[in-house]
């Protein structure tokens, strides 16, 4: 079942996704940006294969829509990916993301917080990243994954 990207327009839109997942991934984007534009594809293609109920969810925030979001995560630049554990920033395994300018560690430089730019490298790297860590949390806690 191929799920898309849930559209975050209020900071409870975004409590209620993220309460209901362990792992949130946001992607920042604005109607006016041609690089939000150009990856919104992949993070669709990319939220369709890996969604996994109850535990990793995929959401849009438009950011003209829904400043408050935006600015909870001080996001000024799109666009821009943020990973999410238990609801906050705190960093998840980047193996795989290529340390650039783009990407930046969660808090104590421990693990890959956000992607800011469009690298399409990256996005896929941590995406598949989180997707393990929750298949492995799946396996672990017995619970039967889709």
């Amino acid at each position: 079942m191929a799920t898309a990207p849930t559209a975050l327009a209020t900071l409870s839109d975004l409590e209620t996704l993220a309460t209901s997942h362990k792992y949130l991934i946001l992607d920042f984007w604005a109607e006016w940006c041609p690089p939000c534009k150009a990856i919104a594809p992949l993070f669709t293609k990319l939220a369709a294969e890996y969604t996994i109920p109850n535990k990793l969810a995929f959401a849009k925030v438009d950011v003209d829509e829904a400043p408050e979001i935006a600015a909870k995560f001080q996001v000024s630049a799109m666009p821009t990916f943020l990973f999410l554990v238990d609801g906050e920033p705190n960093g998840i395994d980047g193996t795989g993301v290529v340390a650039s300018g783009g990407v930046v560690a969660g808090p104590g430089g421990e693990g890959l917080q956000m992607i800011r730019g469009a690298d399409p490298r990256n996005l896929v790297a941590a995406v598949s990243g989180v997707a393990e860590l929750a298949k492995k949390e799946l396996g672990e806690s017995g619970e039967v994954s889709c």
